[in-house]
């Protein structure tokens, strides 16, 4: 599928650089067309926008403008939940689509009122920046027990505001503005590393990077020996598809995982028993009576930073930061991550099934990976009962170090 999306193209343009985002997300293929190349005004206000604006977008359907209707186009037709799994959550996603649309985006655009002939004046500009700072303080102590604006998974909500942010910290008067929330900077960082909104940001021309950081997160790469330079007549002989550069999707190393062969055991199955069945008398039993020691490995994993963990609720958050970041990982392993222990003093252990033999790679690829030691269990029968209690969140393994929260990874 393709469309063509109408307006401003830049990557100042957070209007297009929410939809780009989704379309990635979507897999949609977008044509960009610019706004200066509408040559029938009439006939655009008549079939596209009644007011001759941008931005607007083309479907093989017709055409919608206004770019939260375009960015819920996206969600609506993406596979991936990005609009939410309920009426309820979409509705939580709209709410926060329109606080981006009311409250943040009016705000950031005035500051680029002088790019176009409108200065901005001094007492305008502190009172601007005033309400903005209001606004993004207040989604800063939303975040504070939050990975993403609604629910446990990214969707358009963390888009719209996203564009806004990202528009506003580019804004050299007010960058430093950002850095004084510390879990809308967490949020901003988790959202901005996503692979699919990487794709989009690059598509809109987008370098993906926070300009006050650029020197710290993106060194400059060692220059190659002449001696590694191809030769001119070796370019020379390559044809037209050769010199193109390699989409997204070319660059994803494959994944040895996928050419396993096939197992006994079949995760999903495992995890339909799991989700659905009491785990005690069902869930764990399928699990000893089906698991295949040759097709799948199984981990305990603790964080390494246990006494720095102070209130729950931000742990929590650790936790769901860490599963997110494990998010392309799901077809390929299960996990019982737990928070164990007191409300000032607790720990992060967990239990966990990869695919393959030993940890995968691309799970030691997560930057997460790194802050929990990790330890392979050579005979799971051999340790059946702690096993059935991590599956269970309670049990003699936690008489001790009782379970205060727990997370599923499945």
């Amino acid at each position: 599928m393709s469309v063509k999306l109408i307006g401003y193209q830049s990557p100042l343009n957070s209007r297009l650089l929410k939809s780009r985002i989704a379309a990635a997300f979507a897999g949609v293929k977008v044509e960009a067309v610019a706004h200066d190349s509408i040559a029938d005004m009439d006939a655009y206000k008549k079939n596209v926008h009644p007011l001759g604006a941008t931005p607007a977008l083309q479907t093989e359907n017709g055409y919608i403008f206004e770019s939260a209707a375009i960015l819920r186009y996206f969600g609506r037709i993406s596979k991936e939940p990005i609009y939410g799994t309920t009426d309820f959550e979409a509705s939580q996603i709209d709410s926060w689509v329109d606080f981006a649309t009311t409250e943040v985006d009016p705000n950031v655009f005035v500051f680029f009122g002088p790019l176009f002939g409108h200065p901005l004046a001094d007492d305008k500009k502190k009172s601007v920046t005033a309400d903005l700072v209001a606004a993004l303080a207040g989604v800063d102590q939303w975040l504070e027990i939050r990975t993403f604006l609604v629910g446990e998974r990214i969707s358009i909500a963390d888009f719209a505001l996203f564009a806004g942010v990202d528009l506003f910290q580019r804004i050299a008067d007010t960058a430093n503005e950002i850095a004084k929330f510390k879990n809308l900077n967490r949020w901003y960082l988790t959202v901005l590393h996503n692979a699919k909104v990487q794709e989009g940001l690059l598509a809109a021309g987008h370098d993906g990077l926070i300009p006050a950081k650029k020197a710290e997160e993106k060194p400059k790469a060692a220059e190659k020996p002449k001696a590694e330079e191809k030769p001119k007549k070796e370019a020379a002989k390559k044809d037209d598809d050769e010199e193109e550069e390699p989409t997204f999707e070319e660059k994803k190393k494959p994944n040895p995982l996928d050419a396993l062969p096939p197992s006994k055991f079949v995760l999903d199955a495992f995890k339909r028993e799991y989700s659905n069945n009491d785990t005690r008398t069902v869930a764990a039993p399928y699990f000893f009576n089906n698991f295949d020691a040759e097709g799948f490995s199984c981990f305990w994993c603790n964080y390494k930073y246990n006494d720095e963990n102070k209130m729950p609720f931000m742990t929590g958050n650790l936790v769901r930061g860490w599963f997110q970041r494990m998010d392309h990982v799901r077809k390929y392993a299960f996990g019982c991550a737990l928070i164990v222990g007191e409300e000032k003093a607790h720990e992060i252990t967990a239990f966990w099934v990869f695919r393959g033999k030993g940890l995968p790679e691309i799970v030691t690829d997560v930057d997460d990976t790194e802050l929990f030691t990790w330890t392979e269990i050579p005979d799971i029968h051999a340790e059946k009962e702690k096993i059935t209690d991590y599956l269970a969140w309670d049990g003699e393994s936690f008489k001790t170090k009782p379970v205060l929260e727990g997370r599923c990874y499945k």
